[in-house]
């Protein structure tokens, strides 16, 4: 069954991957990718409890990944919708591999970096309270995953490149202030 599951989510993606490279999105493909998805998680779940969770996820995560990838290294097609205003969101011209190395930079390794120091602000706060010390450390590992997707997401919707350093700056800065007020002690 666990096996199933991974071909299930693997499906799942690729439908998924399927539907949204159409200019119109499919709601039936869109429904049986979600679905692949959702039966592969319930069935790996019931073979072997989280652990075959964790292993779909890891096959639904890579399988994910492979399409990315291939897609980053094509080179670009036409535009595939007319819209106006999606062009004038582009400001970089196509190609850009400079402009979306630092993006990538910005969204990815040092939206990381600002998450991981909040949660150990988190942390430190946390420690002076009375939170035992391993809740503590279970709070890190539950609030950097939490974080640096929304940061990411943050960074990217912003269009400015001084504006998503800015953002990544103060957020640095506001998240070390607890660490720095208690003599750097995490």
């Amino acid at each position: 069954m666990l096996w199933f599951g991974c071909a299930l989510a693997i499906g799942g993606i690729a439908a998924l991957r399927l539907s949204w490279s159409r200019a119109g999105r499919s709601a039936g493909l869109n429904a049986l990718g979600w679905a692949g998805l959702a039966g592969g998680s319930l069935l790996a779940g019931l073979a072997d409890g989280a652990w075959g969770i964790a292993v779909v996820a890891l096959f639904a995560m890579g399988t994910a990944a492979l399409f990315l990838a291939r897609a980053a290294l094509e080179q670009p097609r036409s535009l595939r919708r007319s819209d106006v205003s999606f062009r004038a969101v582009s400001t970089a011209g196509r190609g850009n591999w400079r402009r979306g190395t630092v993006t990538f930079l910005l969204a990815g390794p040092a939206a990381l970096a600002l998450a991981v120091a909040a949660a150990l602000a988190a942390r430190s706060l946390a420690i002076r309270w009375p939170v035992a010390e391993a809740d503590a450390n279970v709070m890190v590992l539950a609030l950097v995953p939490l974080i640096w997707p929304l940061l990411a997401f943050a960074v990217l919707m912003v269009c400015d490149r001084r504006r998503q350093i800015a953002m990544l700056v103060a957020g640095l800065a506001a998240a070390s202030l607890p660490l720095l007020a208690m003599g750097g002690q995490p």
